[in-house]
């Protein structure tokens, strides 16, 4: 396991407390997921991370109840993965919201500074 994931780990559990009690696999694929996805792209709409789990077969399982489970976005931003940049139309037109944030993705922008400096 990455520093990263160490870190984000230590910090979605207190998050996630009660998520992470009853779920830890679905807490820690989740960020594994998030960790990848962000990697490739330098910015997200916040309705792209639950496209990316799906498509990658991970769903909120039923033990973990919506109130339990907080916004996987949320958590993101709070373990400073992601900031925001501004308020966008969705992507998906079944999107109940008028708007949803784009996010800056903070692991892309590490990961090309790294490759920069290495150089």
């Amino acid at each position: 396991m990455s520093e990263r994931m160490k870190n984000a780990m230590a910090l979605a559990e207190q998050c996630w407390k009660k998520a992470n009690d009853v779920e830890p696999e679905f807490v820690e694929e989740y960020l594994r997921l998030a960790e990848e996805y962000l990697g490739t792209k330098p910015a997200v709409q916040g309705d792209e991370f639950r496209a990316h789990c799906a498509a990658n077969g991970l769903r909120r399982p039923l033990t973990l109840h919506p109130n339990v489970w907080v916004s996987g976005v949320k958590a993101l931003r709070s373990i400073g993965w992601i900031t925001p940049i501004k308020k966008v139309e969705p992507s998906k037109s079944h999107n109940h919201m008028p708007s949803v944030t784009l996010w800056r993705s903070e692991i892309y922008y590490d990961n090309f500074k790294g490759r920069n400096e290495a150089a």
